[in-house]
């Protein structure tokens, strides 16, 4: 998977328009400044040679060096991505804690009012795009009433505007998800067994049925939370949260190869690493797997 996300990544950035020699040079450069700049950037090879020559530098941890700033982009992605990894990490925290009590309430209270609050919430959340939730957010929250900072990352009260901007659409999925399943455990043996020997409906729910019902939406939240590492292009751009997603969309303005295609392959290591994490899960969640 690494390796086709590479290729198809080096491959696209090469199909945008523009020179990036020409970008680095200045619209006033000459050609033969052009030219000498290309080959010093390694453009003027062919691309199966470019391409062997990233994937080499890159299994020995070397992304290459920034065509904008001349820094080397392993150590600037080091740099910022902790900072993408806790927004993240903080977007994927709130809409677990916001999407599993309404899920239980929704599947325990079907067709009461509850049920119809959290299916209109699930709604409004998937439908709502994350830099529009984040641009409300930010006007309502931080511009008119002056309850939270507007844009930066020096303390943590930075971190809950954009971090409850990308939460917003997991919200919804998790909630949903959860609903239909525990609607369909409660449907099982072992469920009209336990109520059947007296058990409160609360030891039922938590005991017996959240169990089970936890393993397709424990799939959702490892897809989510590589969902979230992308989606955070649009949460850092509204709050100038310097993470790996800004420093990318700087970079593809610049048609600034290493740093585009050395940001997507972390970004895309992490989102494998987190759906392994998912299977291993599995096993703890459901004795059947094990």
């Amino acid at each position: 998977m690494l390796l086709g996300i590479s290729a198809l990544v080096f491959v696209s950035m090469r199909l945008i328009p523009g020179d990036p020699a020409l970008i680095y040079a200045g619209d006033q450069a000459t050609g033969d400044l052009v030219a000498k700049i290309r080959i010093d950037l390694g453009l003027d090879r062919p691309l199966v040679t470019q391409y062997v020559i990233f994937l080499r530098r890159a299994i020995e941890g070397d992304l290459g060096v920034s065509i904008r700033t001349g820094q080397p982009v392993t150590a600037e992605l080091m740099r910022r991505y902790p900072l993408t990894l806790l927004l993240a990490a903080a977007a994927i925290l709130f809409s677990v804690v916001v999407g599993l009590p309404l899920g239980i309430l929704a599947a325990v209270h079907r067709g009461r009012w509850v049920d119809k609050t959290s299916v209109a919430i699930t709604l409004l959340g998937v439908s709502a795009p994350t830099f529009l939730v984040g641009i409300v957010l930010q006007l309502a929250l931080a511009v008119k009433l002056g309850w939270l900072p507007v844009t930066g990352s020096t303390s943590w009260l930075h971190l809950l505007l954009p971090a409850v901007s990308l939460g917003v659409f997991p919200v919804a999925n998790i909630t949903r998800l959860l609903r239909a399943s525990l609607l369909e455990v409660f449907g099982e043996d072992f469920v009209r067994t336990a109520r059947a020997k007296g058990l409160p409906e609360r030891l039922v729910v938590i005991r017996h049925a959240l169990k089970p019902a936890l393993i397709p939406t424990v799939t959702i939240i490892g897809l989510q939370f590589g969902a979230m590492l992308g989606a955070s292009v649009f949460a850092e751009a509204v709050f100038a949260w310097p993470g790996v997603g800004r420093y990318l969309v700087q970079a593809i303005g610049y048609r600034d190869y290493p740093v585009v295609q050395g940001a997507v392959l972390m970004l895309a290591l992490t989102y494998v690493a987190v759906n392994a994490a998912v299977d291993v899960t599995y096993g703890r969640l459901d004795p059947r797997v094990r």
